[in-house]
Parts: structure tokens; sequence; C-alpha cells
């Protein structure tokens, strides 16, 4: 008989001794043996020419097919459900292999049916192994006795590794793993494979003399073969270069974990790298510190003399940086001109005296392509026990310590004082429970009243948010908004605002029968938002409500960016018959002259300009009422508390105040009482 290597295609696979079958890309089936006619019912003329019959859901099948046995040429699957002929399972395992010879292109298949279970048989395995050599060269061999002791190499692996095939007879298999695989848990997978006579694939790494670092990674199938008795006679194996592809994987991951330009940790390695270290403080007496150092104005010097000074700044700083520091430490570098340290076992002391050296080490002039660059410092520094639950946490701290001292100027060295750190604490804690008051609707709305000035009339409200927390106590709105601005919560919270204070308003209106008005604060987010005037145009639409009886204050602030867009917005809301009120006037003074520009219809003249006339009776306050009134706008003073100052106010044209002379902000109950008297 000839040799299975010297038959065609066509006779090969009659002569295997498995169900076995050649498909097209298309799917199509080209050949078809008796064995598969067997397994599955259809005879060769049946299948021929037409989709592969067997496998439920070929076009995905094919898809999924293809990208697999681009990247590795022989594969296997798990026990997987075909079809019969005549409609039952046959539950096989399947060998696929993707080649081109000749005129052939596609897939080759053998199919191992249940009673065969995962392993394959001497006889079995033989015929496929020299139907895979016959057809792809390209696939790294060896085969060992049941002990792992190497049988057979074939010249392909030998020469990857870079010896010849005498020199693999009769040595374990496992010494041609590379030792960085040792500790890999995946190497425990494949002993835990092997000894219950599983096939085991993965990718695994083997010495290499025609690879850099020694190394070689192969995506590698090791099969245990069985006699007839079911005992394992020997394990073979197979597999295909993935070295590039996991070059390119450790490449990406390198890149994740680190700065491009300096090579050291970002902050993403450096958390994962010292995960570990707060509990190993804990479990112990040390102490850890975390410092920040950032070159101040670094963008200006960037933009001044281009990336590549600033490139080269860097890495200057960094040599000087890492020579400088003890050994111990450890620097980082998570983004621009921040740098980060981690100092163990030093003291306080200590740490505060390494950072002023390096201060002053780091502001000594660097020479960088014919330019003397000075730069300054500012550090910011945190230590560890302290009242922080994670490495990031503390890292976030001590970005606090260096912005609260670039605050005060440039070059300074900030610790976190126990003050700081429990005012971060508290931060921590509000953000975490802000998602929850916006969830559970644990905010809540207090109404100041507003008064006519000439006849002390009741004439509105304005809407004030509050937030009582069980911890916490009453949380002001100075410290929750600009918390919130940050989260990116402050729109839905906004908008959850005017919404219930138009339904108080619609509901209070039906108390009295005189006008009521209702004042709502808009932050600069909501301002811009597309949900706010949805807002707007489903509370015109739902409550019936007439929508000038709403009062939107936007700060003045917003007002003097004269933008197209800010001033298209203020349209929009005037079109849908609401007022505008700018509040706070006055603390942008140069805006004064732009006024006669924006579609407002009120001003509130900040308390400031109150104060300020109670202590040095300036004309300021009625300038700004006089310059309201010119312009034909209502005006608002705010924060009335003495009556020197009410009776001052009256003898203005200023239309309406309030403050806590006449009313605090009142809770709704309350408020009712006071449409019940004033009735």
């Amino acid at each position: 008989m000839a040799s299975l290597r010297d038959l065609p295609i066509d006779e090969f696979i009659d002569a295997l001794s498995v169900p076995c079958c050649y498909i097209n890309l298309d799917g199509h089936v080209l050949l078809w043996n008796e064995y598969a006619e067997t397994l599955f019912g259809w005879e060769r003329d049946e299948v021929l020419h037409h989709p592969l019959p067997v496998v439920q859901h070929l076009k995905d099948a094919l898809e999924s097919w293809s990208p697999m046995l681009l990247q590795y040429p022989f594969s296997t699957t798990a026990m997987t459900p075909f079809k019969h002929k005549n409609g039952s399972v046959v539950y096989a395992t399947a060998y696929l292999q993707s080649f081109s010879i000749n005129d052939y292109t596609g897939y080759f298949l053998a199919f191992l049916p249940k009673g065969f279970g995962p392993l394959i048989s001497t006889e079995q395995f033989n015929l496929l192994h020299h139907f895979q050599a016959m057809i792809e060269q390209s696939t790294y061999y060896l085969a060992t006795n049941a002990y792992g002791e190497i049988t057979e190499i074939n010249p392909l692996l030998c020469g990857l590794i870079g010896a010849p095939n005498h020199r693999f007879i009769g040595r374990n298999w496992f010494e041609l793993i590379h030792p960085s695989f040792e500790n890999n848990p995946l190497a425990e997978d494949v002993l835990q494979a092997l000894t219950t006579d599983r096939i085991w694939n993965g990718e695994m790494p083997v010495h290499s003399d025609r690879h850099a670092q020694d190394v070689c990674w192969l995506n590698l199938t090791v099969v245990p073969i069985l006699s007839e008795e079911g005992d394992v006679v020997q394990y073979t194996a197979f597999g295909f270069d993935v070295s590039d592809k996991k070059r390119l994987e450790q490449e990406v991951n390198y890149l994740a974990y680190h700065n491009d330009l300096t090579g050291l940790l970002n902050k993403k390695g450096w958390l994962r790298q010292y995960a570990h270290v707060l509990t190993d403080i804990d479990q112990g007496d040390g102490l850890v510190h975390v410092a920040l150092f950032d070159i101040d104005r670094f963008k200006i010097i960037n933009e001044s003399f281009g990336s590549r000074v600033g490139n080269e700044l860097l890495l200057q700083i960094k040599k000087r940086a890492v020579q400088f520091m003890p050994e111990t430490s450890v620097m980082f570098h998570p983004s621009g001109g921040l740098f980060g340290l981690i100092f163990f076992e030093e003291s306080k002391e200590e740490v505060f005296q390494l950072l002023r050296q390096l201060q002053h080490e780091l502001q000594r002039p660097f020479r960088i392509y014919h330019h003397s660059i000075m730069v300054s410092i500012s550090i910011g520094c945190v230590f560890y026990p302290s009242a922080t639950s994670s490495l990031e946490e503390l890292y976030t701290r001590a970005e606090s310590a260096l912005f609260k001292g670039k605050r005060i100027g440039v070059g300074t060295i900030q610790f976190i004082t126990k003050d700081m750190d429990n005012a971060f604490s508290r931060q921590i804690h509000i953000e975490k429970a802000l998602y929850q008051a916006l969830e559970e609707k644990h905010f809540y709305l207090e109404y100041q009243p507003k008064f006519e000035l000439k006849t002390d009339a009741l004439i509105g409200f304005e809407a004030l948010l509050r937030w009582h927390h069980d911890e916490l106590g009453q949380i002001p709105p100075s410290e929750f908004i600009p918390l919130a601005e940050e989260m990116a919560l402050i729109v839905p919270i906004n908008n959850w605002v005017i919404l219930e204070a138009a339904k108080q308003l619609k509901a209070w209106q039906q108390l009295v029968d005189y006008p009521l008005s209702m004042a709502v604060n808009i932050s600069p987010n909501q301002f811009r938002s597309d949900s706010f005037i949805n807002t707007l145009r489903n509370i015109k639409q739902q409550l019936n409500l007439n929508p000038s009886d709403i009062i939107l204050e936007i700060t003045e602030s917003l007002v003097m960016q004269q933008t197209d867009e800010i001033i298209a917005r203020m349209d929009q809301i005037k079109r849908l018959d609401y007022r505008l009120s700018i509040d706070d006037f006055g603390t942008g003074f140069s805006s004064l002259q732009y006024l006669k520009s924006f579609p407002v219809d009120e001003l509130k003249i900040d308390k400031v300009f109150l104060d300020d006339w109670l202590t040095s009776k300036s004309h300021l306050l009625d300038v700004i009422v006089h310059l309201g009134k010119s312009l034909h706008l209502h005006v608002v003073a705010e924060g009335v508390e003495d009556q020197e100052m009410l009776d001052h106010l009256k003898q203005t044209d200023c239309d309406s105040f309030q403050g806590f002379l006449y009313a605090k902000p009142l809770p709704p109950i309350e408020v009712v009482r006071l449409l019940t008297d004033n009735h």
C-alpha cells in the first residue's frame, strides 16, 4: 500500500479510519469518507457540493472558524452536538484544520464521537498526525512516552529551539519550557490536565535561539494517546508560533501601566503594583508617605519651547530625581509634568527634609538643547496610617494637598494636616451620599418669601435646595452643590428642583386670590443642558401653569460670557414665556454695559451692596437700582436683615425684597400657614 503521505488528498481522506470530510470556505462538502457516512447517516452523493448538513447554524460556525483558524491553523472543539440524518443528535469532538493544496482551499474536519471521549486511539491519532504533517508545514510537533520523555520532535521545533534532534530524545519535554512559566497558574493547569488524561490547550513559552530574550510563545495542544486497553501510552503536542501576538499583548499591557515617555509606572500601574502596601502597613508598625510633585506652569514651558524640549525636560527631571531619592523610594509618573513618589520607613521629618532637598535639586537650571531652563516645583504629601481606606484615596489626598499648596503660591510643599484630612474624609462621604440622595429623594426644598417693597405684600418665593443626611446632619448647599457640579449630578438635581417648585407654586396659587411667583436658581451646566429646555416644556404642558410666574435665576458670571450659545438659550427660554433674572447682580460690574442686549426681566442685587451701604452709606446701591429701572427691569434686593436698610430701599425705586427681617426660608407647611394668614 502506498504511504499515506503519497496519496492524493481524496484517497488520503478515504484511507483515514475516522469520520472526516473536507469543505470549501463557503461550507460546501467536497470530500466525505465512509466513516462519516456511518456516523451521520448521509451518503457521499447526498452531501457532495451541498452545505455541510451536520453542523447547526453553519454560517455562524464558518464565521467563528475563519478568524480562529487564521490565527491557529489547527484547532479542536469541545464535545459538540452534531446532526444525524434521522434527526437525532451525535456528540463528537471535532478537529479542524485550514489548508490549501493545489486546487483545494478550505477546512478539513475529523469527528471523534462521544464513545471515544476526549482521547484519541493511537491508530486514529497517527493517521490524523500524518495528515497534519502533510498539509501544514508550519506546525511545531513533539511526542513523548507515558512518562513525558521525548520520543520524537520535528525539525521545525528543533530549529526554533536551536539544537539538533538527538539533543532532545529521552529528555523530559518540560525541560523545553522557559523558566518564566514555572510560576504561571497555567503550569499547574497543564499538570492537572495531563494527570487526569485530558487534552490541554494554551499558550506556553519555550526556549528559543531565534527570538528575543531566548523565549518563544507557542499556542500548544497536548493530547494524551490511549492504548486499546485505555491506558496512556504517549503524549503528543503540536503548536503554532504566537510570539508576535504575545509581544504585541505585552507592549499594549506595558503601555497601559507605564508612561510611554519616561517608562515609569503611570497612576494605574502604580495603584496595581502597590495595592498591597496599606495591608502590609496595617499588619505591622510601618509608615508610608505618598508625595506628588508638579512642574509649575509646565504647559507654558511646553508651548514656549516646543514639545521636544518639554519631553527632554521630563526625562531630565526623572533622571535627577531618581538619582537623588533613597533606594527604598519608588517614583512614578501619572501624567504631563506631574510625578509621584512613595516612601517607605522614613519618618515625617525625614520625608519633609527629603522633599525640600528634592525641590532644591529640581529647581537648579536644566540645560536642554542650548536652552537654560529653570522650573519651580510644588509638592503635596500625605502619610499612612491616616483617615483613608485605599491607596487611591491616599493618592487623591496627596493631590488635594498639592492643589491647596498651589492656591497659596508656586513652589510650595504642603502636607495634609489633620483638619484637611477630616475635611477630605467628609468630602468623600458626601460624594458617596450624593448618588443615594438623588436616587432616594433625600433632597427637599424650603421657600424664601419675597415681598413688594412699597406695600409689604407677599408676591412670591425663591425655592432653596436643602439636604439633611442621617449621619452628617444638615449639609449646606455651598458644600454639596459644587461637588454635584463636579460629579455631573447637578443637571438632574436642578431639573428635579424646578419641577418640584413649579408643582408647589401651582398648589399655592389655588389657595389665594392674588398672584404669586416662584424663583429658581439655575446652574450654568443646567442652563446649557438640552434636558433643561425639555423640562421647561413639560412643566408648561403638564401643569397648566403660566410660565411667566416662574423666574429662572442665572448668575451674572454666566451672562458675562456673551457667547452666541448663551444668548440663543435665553431666547429659547423667553419663547416659552418664562422670566429670566440675573442673580447676585453687581459682582461682575464690567457686564453692566451689556445689559441692553440680554432678554432679561429682573435684576437681583447681591447682599454685599446692601452691607456696603450699611457700613459706608455708599451710593453704589442706589446707582444699581437706578440702572435697573432705567432698563425697565424688576429690581429685587436680597438679604435684607436690617430695618434701616429696608427704610432706605423704600426711598429708592427698588421693587421687591427678601430677607430674614421679614421671613427666613420656610418649609411648605409653614408657607401654607403664611398664605392663610396673609389672605
